[in-house]
């Protein structure tokens, strides 16, 4: 009887080289992280202040024992602390508003980004302090934003680099500004907001929106008035029963 043949070997199969595999696990921690990132952003605000208060507070952060921050509250909630509650989250508001007219109507909301109108600047002629009917709406949309909120607000005012030589006894151009912001919170005012809210801050040619210009349209972005919501409440300052004492509206004449 005839001897089988012994069946042929079946050819081995591809191989890798060894790094390919802590390549492939560093790949997908990589893609992990972006999904991680891409949730957090597309989570808000909130979540982000969320996830970055949990972490800290798993790598054992302890913030300080008066620190009223909401980075800190949530923080201390994280790690078991009860944290005072409020109402509503601190400067936050109920009433998003529509964005004031100007070359580039973005609002940001009273909490995160602060600045209350950041395409509706309030601009002003050069060497001027009076607020143009235009500025003036804009100031109106402002006043309609912060409105019965007890937000702090900071009017920060400045100049263009060609104002300062029109006046010799002003060369860093704070007296103009502070005339500017001086203005603006006078409109609020009347417009109805507690005065004990506005904080004038004059900041002169320090903080041009557009450098090194020289045609007097760009020069003219300089010349603004930028109306800023802090953390700092009324109820900061007096007891939490505070009422702000908010002026009638003024009806136009007839």
């Amino acid at each position: 009887m005839a001897k089988k043949k012994a069946a042929a070997p079946e050819p081995a199969g591809e191989s890798a080289p060894m790094w390919i595999i802590s390549y492939a696990d560093l790949v997908t921690l990589l893609m992990s992280f972006f999904v991680v990132l891409y949730a957090l952003k597309q989570g808000g605000a909130a979540q982000q202040l969320n996830t970055a208060a949990a972490i800290a507070a798993q790598f054992g952060a302890v913030p300080a024992p008066d620190a009223m921050d909401e980075f800190s509250l949530r923080v201390n909630h994280y790690r078991g602390i009860p944290v005072p509650t409020r109402d509503k989250p601190m400067g936050r508001t109920d009433n998003p508003a529509d964005a004031p007219d100007g070359q580039d109507p973005r609002v940001t909301n009273i909490r995160d980004g602060k600045e209350l109108a950041s395409g509706g600047l309030i601009l002003f002629d050069s060497g001027s302090a009076v607020i143009t009917p235009n500025a003036a709406r804009v100031v109106a949309k402002v006043a309609d934003i912060v409105r019965g909120k007890s937000n702090i607000l900071m009017i920060k005012a400045h100049v263009s680099a060609d104002e300062i030589a029109l006046r010799t006894d002003d060369p860093e151009g704070r007296n103009l500004s502070y005339l500017r912001a001086t203005v603006v919170a006078d409109e609020l005012a009347r417009l109805g907001i507690d005065r004990r809210l506005l904080r004038p801050v004059p900041c002169g040619a320090n903080e041009p929106l557009k450098a090194q210009v020289y045609d007097n349209e760009t020069l003219r972005q300089n010349r603004r008035v930028v109306i800023y919501s802090t953390e700092s409440t009324l109820s900061d300052y007096f007891p939490a029963n505070y009422v702000p004492a908010l002026l009638p509206r003024p009806t136009a004449e007839k």
